[in-house]
């Protein structure tokens, strides 16, 4: 092999020169027939006019560690050069080492004449190619463990829904309805946020919470005195606690965290207000309230369709962000939002009408 000694001049010197080292015969070949000069001179590492040249690493013959070894040479030896590697491997591990070391851009051994021709010319050009070959078992080893990462985190979500749907029947129905309808409304909001799996795993465990509340307190047939709402109050927090250790998206706990905050400050449990209380959450919050004043509880019957609608408008700009309650009126207008009640317009009407 040839270590540090050949010098290709496309066009006749005119263009970039290229450095190889350790230089296979195949590979020497390759980017003779590439860039279409076969003659082999010294290297000179800049060319007359002193402009910083291609150096073509061949690490087709090297192990992993050898060719991660060889580029990280090759970059500290001609710093301000482009550093193209010619690899027999596209193992993930090994990619990322390449690029790692200082590698410019990646070609497979088997790559056409045409090929490399496009990888050096981008190299030039100042924006340099990977051939899909060398980053593609790295890219589906990506969505492999982005699926799987996936699966674990509905698999964990679905085990502490359930854990709450046993303690609280009450809790069980509510939690899927406002998942529901706080999709459809973040789709008025931002549609990108709708579309967001962390967003409905947020949704689904909102109040994980209310495992450590009490069941006597859950199920009771009356309003809460306030010592079983500073119980209940912590509801959030202790939610936070339970998922923040699970390695879920952060936006699961800050829906967990901040769904009963108020646009006005009042809210709990760290009484933010306005725009610092994040987007999912104030979204959330909307729906929570008004899902819960539509079904029946164990202290009172559901609230009609339009009474609902009604005392959530009253509550814009205090207990809601004016904006997300808008995008509530819009929704359920042109019929992108349902409320889980059989819907009559004409109490949607009602709600869009002050009196």
């Amino acid at each position: 092999m040839v270590h540090n000694g050949s010098v290709y001049a496309p066009g006749g010197g005119t263009q970039t020169p290229i450095t190889l080292l350790w230089g296979t015969a195949s590979t020497r070949s390759l980017l003779a027939a590439a860039v279409g000069q076969t003659a082999l001179d010294d290297a000179v590492g800049v060319d007359g006019a002193g402009r910083a040249h291609i150096v073509v690493v061949d690490a087709t013959l090297l192990h992993s560690g050898e060719a991660v070894a060889a580029v990280a040479a090759a970059r500290a030896e001609h710093a301000d050069a482009a550093l193209l590697v010619v690899a027999a491997s596209a193992e993930p591990a090994l990619v990322g080492g390449l690029l790692d070391a200082g590698a410019t851009s990646l070609v497979p051994a088997d790559a056409t004449p045409e090929q490399v021709r496009a990888t050096l010319a981008g190299v030039r050009a100042g924006a340099p190619l990977v051939d899909l070959r060398m980053v593609r078992p790295t890219l589906d080893a990506y969505a492999q463990h982005l699926m799987d990462s996936r699966r674990r985190d509905r698999a964990v979500i679905d085990s502490l829904a359930a854990a709450v749907e046993a303690k609280d029947v009450v809790t069980s129905r509510h939690l899927h309805e406002v998942s529901r309808l706080a999709r459809q409304l973040a789709a008025e909001v931002d549609p990108d946020l709708a579309e967001r799996e962390d967003f409905l795993l947020g949704c689904l465990v909102h109040d994980v919470g209310k495992i450590g509340v009490p069941e006597a307190i859950l199920a009771k047939p009356a309003a809460l005195d306030e010592a079983e709402w500073a119980v209940m109050r912590r509801h959030p927090i202790t939610g936070a606690d339970v998922v923040r250790p699970l390695g879920l998206p952060p936006m699961v706990e800050q829906i967990v965290l901040h769904h009963h905050e108020r646009w006005d400050g009042a809210g709990y449990p760290h009484g933010l207000r306005a725009r610092d209380i994040p987007l999912e959450a104030r979204i959330f919050s909307v729906c929570d309230a008004l899902e819960a004043m539509t079904a029946t509880r164990p202290y009172r019957t559901a609230m009609p369709v339009h009474a609902a609608l009604a005392e959530v408008h009253a509550c814009s700009g205090e207990q809601f962000d004016p904006w997300v309650v808008s995008a509530l009126e819009r929704g359920l207008d042109r019929g992108r939002i349902a409320l889980t009640a059989a819907q009559d317009p004409a109490q949607v009407r009602q709600w869009q009408t002050p009196g």
